[in-house]
């Protein structure tokens, strides 16, 4: 089971640490106003401080060249699955239009978009909206494959989850993040059957590889480097 707690380090800030029992290594990640590290639950809080003092110089750098999308009339989602974008109309409140995949975002032409206040609840809408997409998507795709592949799993949950696609429980509870839905089809799936493969080995030994490669019906480890190289880095 994944431990999150969030400290106020007092050189880098904000620093949300997560203990997974899966991993092998510290892995450290730096988000606008966060810096994220992933840490084995052996890892004790002097390896902590030795990867800061190594990295959290380059961190903060990384962290300074992060700048939030700007969500106005040019922000646009395209995926295979549907497509999201705003624009302005002559009404008074904020609507969402849909016309079969697409759906907009309807917003009074006279809103000040730009305003911190506004752009964080324009990022809460998004998420908001991500998440139905998801709960559409995901839930029933993951069923499907598992039926199709013999697979069994306890339960699914969707998270807000940008540092990891999606896990598995020991106990076989699945949970996914909601900006799956953001790739293509073949990376969802991809990732969906990965998980599925954890209910049956619970590691990455050759018999894992092995089993998804047989779901896959490819080498499945091409399919993770592809997936390596796409980020959640709409908002």
């Amino acid at each position: 089971m994944l431990k999150k707690s969030l400290i106020a380090h007092p050189q880098y800030g904000n620093i949300e640490i997560t203990r997974n029992p899966r991993a092998r290594r510290i892995i450290l990640r730096a988000r606008p106003n966060l810096l994220c590290i992933t840490l084995p639950t052996f890892a004790t809080t002097k390896e902590l401080e030795r990867a800061l003092e190594m990295y959290g110089k380059k961190l903060l750098e990384q962290q300074d060249a992060i700048q939030p999308k700007t969500i106005d009339a040019s922000y646009r989602i395209e995926t295979p699955q549907f497509t999201f974008g705003l624009q302005p109309h002559n009404g008074d409140k904020f609507l969402i239009k849909q016309n079969g995949r697409e759906h907009i975002l309807l917003y009074p032409a006279a809103t000040n978009l730009h305003c911190p206040r506004r752009q964080a609840w324009l990022r809460d809408v998004i998420k908001r909206y991500l998440r139905g997409r998801a709960k559409d998507i995901l839930p029933g795709r993951l069923q499907q494959l598992a039926t199709r592949h013999g697979f069994r799993y306890s339960s699914v949950s969707l998270r807000d989850s940008h540092t990891r696609w999606g896990s598995c429980s020991s106990r076989g509870s699945i949970s996914l993040s909601i900006y799956l839905v953001l790739l293509p089809d073949e990376l969802i799936d991809y990732v969906l059957l990965h998980e599925l493969c954890h209910t049956v080995e619970m590691n990455h030994s050759e018999r894992f590889w092995a089993l998804l490669d047989k779901a896959c019906q490819c080498d499945s480890r091409t399919l993770r480097q592809v997936l390596r190289k796409h980020k959640c880095d709409i908002l």
